[in-house]
């Protein structure tokens, strides 16, 4: 191009698009996922290395061996996955005791969320969601246009059985729970999840955490008696996988048809396919990391419960709630402290409308007790 017809172009008018986006869209919230290391060392300036991230649920430990062997060792990248994922549903299947017709994977549990929600909901279509839980459910339902109705938790963050049923309108299709539930930690009893099931409506059942929990096969075996009860799950919790993204649901079987119809093909990557089947397939391993989780789970509870400024709230995630209960402490200042010793966190302002609270990833033994410096530091520097 030529400089005189370079000016001419950089002269020209930008012509405006009239075309908007769909109302919904226009007004919605977008998602917001956990700072990412990066991020967090650009804004600021601690080396990565000396970064402890505790914001986002994510494995301290990583995949294990036979899943990163599994990855290295793989020499066809160049072609796509297997369309049918036989090898990864049949891992799936023996793991949680359904068949391969009954599961649907995904690009993570998100991937799955998002293609279930446009499934079954558009506008004049409502769902049911228990706050405070995970807020992608909420984004999703209003990309969809479809409407949420949330019914408050207990005191004890407990889900309130009476109210859902009275909240249940005929435009009602779904039941969103997460069991045990982020960012609380508490998962649903059996006597909730049947009657709520008794509703007719559809009952989708977030087990992002389960392997954590004390029930930790989770509610899988209702699957094969409910046709309404829906299942989501993560290798990215658990299994260390968070950056590989794989997911999966178990669904009743006059479901999956519409999934597949709607899913875009190739489901899960190679990588991620790889390292999941590798997981599953040498699973005690990986439920050796579960547990040093669960154990060091009590630790950091209990640091918590130490501090007179923080209100933990027991937990069968990999993560811990806390209330900050005195007014002298603000979360800016908790924030400005954790930031100083490069550790990340998750900040709620207001979460009950009235208190502010901190979430905090499980981690290493070592993660622990930097973190238990930084918290001596909030209670020195504001006296408590």
């Amino acid at each position: 191009m030529s400089q005189e017809m370079d000016v001419r172009v950089q002269q020209q008018r930008t012509l405006p698009c009239s075309i908007a986006v769909r109302a919904e869209i226009a007004r919605m919230t977008a998602y917001a996922p956990g700072e990412s290391l990066q991020a967090f060392s650009i804004r600021t300036g601690v080396p990565l290395k000396r970064i402890i991230k505790l914001n986002a649920n994510e494995s301290p430990y990583g995949p294990i061996p036979a899943a990163l062997h599994a990855i290295r060792s793989h020499d066809w990248y160049n072609q796509y996955p297997d369309t049918r994922a036989s090898l990864l549903k049949e891992a799936v299947s023996r793991y949680t005791c359904l068949d391969t017709d009954q599961i649907v994977l995904g690009h993570g549990s998100m991937e799955v969320i998002n293609l279930l929600w446009h499934l079954f909901l558009s506008s004049g279509d409502a769902l049911v969601c228990c706050p405070p839980t995970f807020s992608l459910y909420a984004t999703i339902t209003n990309l969809c246009g479809a409407q949420i109705r949330n019914v408050e938790r207990t005191g004890n963050y407990e889900i309130d059985v009476k109210a859902i049923g009275a909240a249940l309108t005929p435009e009602t299709k779904f039941i969103v729970l997460c069991s045990p539930n982020n960012p609380t930690g508490n998962p649903i009893p059996e006597s909730a999840l049947l009657e709520l099931l008794e509703t007719g409506r559809l009952v989708i059942l977030d087990e992002a955490y389960v392997e954590f929990s004390s029930r930790p096969t989770g509610y899988a075996a209702l699957v094969a008696r409910y046709d309404n009860l829906i299942i989501l799950r993560t290798l990215s919790k658990w299994a260390g996988l968070a950056g590989l993204r794989v997911g999966y649901g178990l669904f009743p079987r006059w479901i999956v048809p519409y999934m597949q119809r709607a899913q875009q093909p190739f489901e899960v990557n190679v990588a991620g396919s790889l390292a999941a089947i590798a997981t599953l397939t040498h699973l005690s391993e990986a439920q050796e990391r579960v547990q040093r989780i669960v154990e060091e789970r009590e630790r950091l509870f209990h640091l918590l419960a130490g501090q007179p400024y923080l209100h933990p709230f027991p937990s069968e995630g990999n993560f811990i709630l806390a209330r900050l209960g005195d007014t002298r402490v603000r979360i800016e200042q908790v924030q400005h402290v954790m930031e100083s010793y490069g550790i990340l966190l998750r900040y709620f302002p207001r979460l009950d409308r009235m208190h502010d609270y901190i979430r905090v990833t499980v981690g290493l033994p070592e993660h622990t007790q930097r973190f238990a410096d930084a918290l001596a530091l909030v209670r020195e520097t504001v006296q408590v």
